[in-house]
């Protein structure tokens, strides 16, 4: 495994931390989750509720790592806590401002304990600037970073996505980033801390809309525009035979696709021989391009002509339909996890490829909440069975079948 004797304490909730982590132990890195008592993460009340103290969206981030359930606003619940964080290789969280500090579990304070320690973390906006005092959750991320501006019709509202992307993208840029520096670690013996924020990873994608207003003084921003893409044309949605296609044609695809369509003309047509004429133009194209994909029986066949001219091309697939694709079933991207809550489901897979590793045929379970109290404790800081369960008796330490107890 490659992080094989990497231990981490997790304190991330709800989607962009856990994710990070989730990936962490992926690649085999003993991910200790440290729950809020007596609740527990609050994705675990999110769709779909088992009724039993877990939802399948927990599972999914959750899977393979352990479940230490403290009580977090006591002393006693936090030294614990700090104890174990100078005991790890790493730990990550995404709490809101001032949360850690206040418990004294933030960087300055563990760092002064263990300095060979990574902590890495994920907010809103940073630590630093005019909004770190701020909390925020995906869609601040979207707006802010210029994201929804661009998405969405040409005279409509800004739109976001139907996928949590700024969530997403700070747990891959925090996972990335952590390699990093446990690389760093490992040549220097140095520890660091590392920031993600919701809003810059999606900041960072803009591929032209920065660059491109600087480049010509102001004269050129980008701007919402519906389905077809505004400074490639043509580029965007089509309506195909029976469904939605996708298709990019660069400069270079261009004359291929006028030749695919039978109409060379097109390439030297003065409407649409440049790529400037071609986003001028972008309303009439679309119309003559989507007016020759009904020639066509089927989405099917016209994809297979379009791949026989190596034109870039897709079909629009709902997720029910990308979880039955052959692409992700077989490199691995659908897998089952067996769930004490909800048997056997669906999760999505680790979407990078190691040479040196090979997932496991069966993916491991989310935790029960407060499942690994004892031998998370046991291994990490050889706490008695005594202690262990004077902590139990005094609430600090929590697990769910106490809290169902208590429910009742």
């Amino acid at each position: 495994m490659l992080l094989e004797n990497v231990r981490v304490l997790d304190f991330t909730q709800y989607l962009s931390g856990p994710s990070a982590t989730r990936m962490l132990a992926e690649l085999g890195a003993d991910v200790i989750k440290v729950e809020y008592g007596p609740h527990g993460d609050p994705s675990r009340t999110l769709p779909f509720v088992s009724g039993t103290g877990s939802s399948s969206y927990y599972t999914q981030q959750n899977r393979g790592k352990r479940s230490l359930c403290l009580d977090l606003s006591t002393e006693e619940g936090c030294q614990v806590a700090r104890e174990l964080a100078i005991n790890c290789d790493l730990v990550v969280e995404n709490f809101g401002p001032g949360v850690l500090e206040r418990r004294a579990l933030d960087w300055e304070t563990l760092k002064k304990l263990n300095p060979e320690l990574i902590m890495a973390s994920i907010s809103a906006f940073g630590k630093s600037g005019p909004l770190s005092h701020l909390q925020g959750f995906d869609l601040m991320g979207q707006a802010l970073s210029g994201m929804m501006h661009l998405t969405g019709e040409a005279d409509g509202a800004p739109q976001f996505t139907g996928s949590p992307i700024s969530d997403c993208a700070a747990g891959l840029t925090l996972f990335g980033a952590i390699g990093h520096a446990l690389f760093h670690r490992e040549r220097t013996g140095e520890g660091q801390y590392v920031e993600v924020t919701l809003v810059d990873p999606l900041f960072a994608m803009h591929s032209i809309a920065v660059q491109g207003h600087s480049a010509t003084k102001g004269e050129w921003s980008q701007q919402r525009s519906g389905r077809q893409f505004s400074i490639v044309v043509p580029s965007g949605t089509y309506k195909g035979p029976d469904g939605w296609i996708v298709l990019q044609v660069l400069e270079p695809q261009w004359p291929r696709l006028c030749e695919a369509m039978g109409r060379e003309n097109l390439a030297t047509d003065e409407r649409f021989a440049t790529s400037d004429s071609r986003v001028e133009n972008a309303k009439a194209l679309l119309a003559l391009v989507e007016n020759w994909m009904q020639e066509f029986g089927s989405d099917q066949e016209l994809l297979q002509y379009l791949e026989q001219w190596r034109l870039p091309a897709a079909p629009v697939l709902s997720p029910e339909e990308a979880m039955r694709h052959p692409h992700f079933t077989e490199r691995g991207m659908v897998r089952k996890v067996e769930d004490p809550h909800f048997g056997s489901i669906e999760v999505t897979g680790l979407p990078i490829r190691f040479g040196a590793y090979d997932p496991p045929d069966q993916e491991p379970p989310a935790p029960l909440l407060g499942q690994h109290n004892d031998e998370v404790l046991r291994e990490v800081l050889s706490l008695s069975d005594d202690k262990i369960q004077t902590l139990e008796e005094n609430a600090i330490l929590l697990a769910e079948s106490s809290r169902s107890d208590t429910q009742s």
